[in-house]
């Protein structure tokens, strides 16, 4: 996956949560890391940093979000499917303190 197309991926992520959540929570930082699965198909790991309650995070919106996006990837020529993960600020602050997030 290109630098371009990641920049794409946090961009389509950034408008599709900012179009359900503007002005209950901000997404920030959005991460974007292309993998490889066990059956070695290409996906896209999507980490999505809550800065806010999470609790106002709604499952079933949540649950439709792959649905939402991938349509906009697709759209944009991007055909890794994505797997996006919601953490909360402080756990992602932990994460970097002791070294245990990778953020390349």
């Amino acid at each position: 996956m290109t630098p371009e197309a990641m920049e794409k991926v946090k961009d389509i992520f950034a408008e599709t949560l900012n179009e359900r959540y503007a002005g209950e929570l901000v997404f920030d930082p959005i991460i974007v890391k292309p993998d490889v699965d066990y059956y070695g198909d290409d996906y896209v790991q999507v980490w999505l940093i809550v800065n806010g309650d999470t609790k106002l995070l709604d499952p079933k919106w949540s649950a439709s979000l792959i649905g939402n996006v991938i349509t906009r990837m697709e759209a944009a020529g991007i055909t890794e499917f994505p797997s996006p993960y919601f953490i909360g600020n402080e756990e992602y602050q932990h994460w970097l303190k002791w070294g245990k997030f990778d953020t390349r």
